[in-house]
């Protein structure tokens, strides 16, 4: 199993970004590829930028990150974490999905329709924002910083 973890900040304002082709399209094609080649993770939007976690076999999380890397609606990249893991800690959701604030996430949902991983199950949602900051906490990035600190 295989993890990557970046950053990277969004090369169009907020309101831009909820018009498709942008975060719309992200999270269709991605949630479409993932599934088709066993991929799993999340995608956090926070209004200017994304961190996403990616999960499978290391040729496809690769194979996604080598697309990010072009993708004009991304700019400045940045791997928090990158390397083999034990376990997927995201093997529910093709491409989970956290929004900046709900009223984000209903704008999401009108401009695409209610898709899988936007649940309104407020259980779902605490699921996957524990799992996404708990990996952070212990993403090599925060050990080196939390360790500068003592």
């Amino acid at each position: 199993m295989f993890r990557l973890i970046y950053k990277s900040a969004a090369r169009h304002e907020a309101e831009e970004m909820f018009r498709p082709p942008n975060l719309p399209a992200i999270l269709e094609a991605s949630r479409r590829r993932n599934g088709e080649v066993g991929l799993t993770g999340v995608l956090v939007y926070t209004g200017t930028g994304f961190l996403q976690v990616l999960e499978g076999g290391q040729a496809e999380v690769l194979g996604v990150f080598e697309r990010l890397l072009v993708d004009r609606r991304h700019r400045s990249i940045s791997v928090i974490e990158m390397g083999e893991t034990e376990r997927r800690l995201f093997g529910c959701w093709s491409m989970g999905f956290l929004g900046a604030s709900p009223e984000a996430d209903a704008r999401l949902e009108a401009a695409l329709g209610p898709l899988p991983g936007l649940e309104r199950d407020p259980a779902r949602r605490v699921e996957l924002l524990r799992a996404t900051l708990l990996l952070l906490v212990d993403a090599p990035i925060s050990l080196l910083w939390r360790e500068g600190l003592t």
